[in-house]
């Protein structure tokens, strides 16, 4: 299966959702379905709650040794891995807000979470498991069964996104956070085209 084929597999195994006019309104959408299915066990589908990742091709080449990314912004924390076919695949993480000031609480505390995480130590074996199973039992649109294809680096990255975001706000609940409409901050992820 090549990429367009996989690309095509995903947007029709996606819900069809309308994109928000704002980020604000998504954000509050995103957190407020967070909170239903945190109440069913916090089972998270493709993708961790508030969490936007995006899949990008562009090649790894890097500006400098930090955690700058190859689409041109600086995120929080990265994963350089390498891919089943040898080629680099490149994983960055970037806490976002919309509506608290840099210096909030939350904002920092969520910066210095996914900052410090030790990416490369994660045990992402049982959330392989749950990807894996995911992708297995994707539903088109029309609710009939059609599985998704993935390599084990494209399930390794999709386990480590929904690892991190669970990580991050289960460790923002422990320290007392409350997210609530215009104030909350969201996890971004953008990744190479894993193979």
């Amino acid at each position: 299966m090549n990429d367009t084929e996989l690309g095509s597999l995903l947007r029709e195994a996606a819900p069809q959702v309308t994109t928000p006019a704002n980020l604000d309104a998504h954000s509050t959408r995103i957190l407020r379905e967070a909170r239903q299915r945190r109440g069913r066990g916090m089972r998270w589908l493709v993708g961790a709650a508030a969490c936007i990742v995006a899949i990008g091709g562009s090649s790894v080449a890097m500006a400098g040794g930090g955690n700058e990314t190859p689409w041109g912004w600086v995120a929080d924390n990265v994963l350089n891995i390498e891919s089943t076919d040898g080629s680099a695949c490149f994983q960055g993480f970037l806490v976002k807000w919309e509506g608290v000031a840099d210096d909030d609480p939350i904002v920092q505390d969520a910066k210095m979470i996914v900052g410090t995480m030790d990416l490369e130590a994660l045990d992402l074996t049982a959330m392989e498991a749950v990807v894996r199973d995911d992708y297995a039992n994707a539903v088109d649109e029309d609710g009939e069964r059609s599985p998704i294809e993935a390599s084990d680096t494209e399930i390794m990255s999709d386990a480590l996104n929904r690892v991190v975001a669970e990580t991050l706000f289960a460790e923002l609940e422990a320290r007392g956070h409350e997210m609530s409409p215009g104030h909350e901050v969201s996890l971004y992820s953008q990744s190479t085209e894993c193979r």
